[in-house]
């Protein structure tokens, strides 16, 4: 059995056309690749939703979500849509859509992060090592972005407060990271 590669895309891609929600079909092809790839119809709704997990883990570690880290998120994903990886742009376009309509009940309850560890598994056994490791730096990347908007100007130096530490830590963990980078 032939193992599928992803190789990472020379230049940025701008991967807008999914954030816009246009049907055209690059978009169906993308979808279509990443379907071929095994996902079974839970993993790739889990897939969508990972970045906007890894936002309200953050955000809502210290109350409820604040304007600026909302603002926080729409950047990181707005810069995701032209990652190198083909699998950070979708889903990046498909949070990008997801963030625009989150319910209040939504923004106000912490996710269950648990889903993510065997997500991080299913990604690096589908699309390799590689891929798995960007899109694990990536959703710790969405959480400190939020984490430095949550802390104003003390988070334009690089400072987050115990709260948002202890809410990364424990993403870390659960993507299976060793450190928090940052």
């Amino acid at each position: 059995m032939a193992h599928v590669s992803w190789p990472v895309r020379e230049q940025p891609r701008d991967l807008a056309f999914v954030a816009r929600g246009e049907e055209c079909e690059e978009a169906r092809t993308v979808e279509h690749a990443f379907t071929r790839c095994g996902f079974s119809g839970d993993e790739w709704l889990a897939l969508q939703d990972s970045p906007l997990r890894a936002f309200l883990w953050v955000a809502t570690a210290d109350g409820p979500v604040r304007p600026r880290e909302r603002e926080a998120c729409r950047r990181v994903l707005d810069e995701g849509l032209s990652s190198p990886s083909p699998l950070v742009g979708y889903i990046c376009g498909e949070s990008l859509r997801q963030l625009d309509v989150l319910g209040p009940e939504r923004l106000s309850e912490s996710p269950d992060l648990e889903l993510l560890h065997p997500l991080v598994a299913r990604v690096a056994e589908r699309l390799g090592l590689g891929e798995a490791s960007r899109f694990q730096r990536y959703l710790l990347d969405v959480g400190w972005r939020v984490a430095r908007a949550s802390n104003g100007l003390l988070g334009l130096v690089g400072q987050v407060r115990g709260e948002e530490r202890l809410a990364l830590e424990a993403l870390a963990e659960t993507l299976g990271l060793q450190d928090l980078g940052g």
